[in-house]
């Protein structure tokens, strides 16, 4: 039987979000986001650790035509989530992949809330069964030749080589079949890496959010995930 999971995107409907879109993307004129342990100093650790220390997330604003939602789009990049406190309750029940959660204030029109920097920090990248899997070209976002691929280092290079050509130029997963070994790791919420750079989520945790009336986040069925 194959595991049901969801791709995982920021709404981008106004009549939820507001008329601006991302939501967040600038601070309160008090916040330096370049100062030691701000929000810039956080880039070190989007990949590859998680810091040592709490981060500063004091003053990050929204824009003044967004609407309120309890996950908030931003245009801070990386693999960074806001989120509101009762988000995160929810989603501490649930068997997540290596994340934390940062305390924040965030501000609409001069109004402070408190939320949640919601930081995931994965790589299951050498969990895919490359032979099983389909690969294609991609131009931008303009799918091209299929391409056969067996195993991560043969990935990694073709990918690099196509870069090299152009920096519009990119291998991705069309289809990722997945070992037996990330079968048992019963993920709710997970990224599996470069191969095709998505954010997934299980049926079950998804529910739960709907259910709750959580809102800011809509789910794509992900037919390109095999999980069985």
């Amino acid at each position: 039987m194959n595991k049901k999971y969801y791709i995982v995107s920021s709404s981008s409907d106004p009549k939820l979000i507001g008329s601006d879109f991302p939501q967040a993307y600038s601070f309160i004129k008090e916040y330096n986001p370049n100062a030691p342990h701000a929000l810039f100093d956080l880039y070190e650790y989007l990949y590859t650790k998680f810091p040592d220390y709490i981060p500063d997330l004091s003053g990050i604003r929204m824009s003044g035509r967004a609407k309120l939602t309890d996950i908030v789009s931003n245009g801070f990049g990386g693999q960074l989530e806001i989120v509101s406190p009762r988000t995160k309750e929810i989603l501490e029940t649930y068997n997540l992949c290596p994340h934390r959660f940062y305390e924040m204030n965030l501000y609409l029109r001069k109004v402070k809330y408190d939320y949640y920097m919601f930081h995931i920090q994965c790589d299951y990248s050498d969990l895919v069964d490359y032979k099983k899997s389909t690969f294609a070209k991609y131009n931008y976002s303009t799918k091209g030749a299929s391409v056969s691929i067996n195993s991560k280092e043969e990935f990694l290079t073709r990918r690099k080589i196509m870069g090299e050509k152009s920096i519009l130029n990119s291998v991705t997963a069309d289809t990722l079949f997945m070992t037996s070994e990330f079968w048992d790791m019963n993920l709710d919420y997970f990224y599996i890496g470069i191969v095709d750079g998505e954010d997934y989520i299980s049926e079950r945790l998804m529910k739960h959010l709907l259910d709750s009336k959580i809102t800011g986040w809509d789910f794509i069925p992900a037919t390109n995930l095999i999980v069985e």
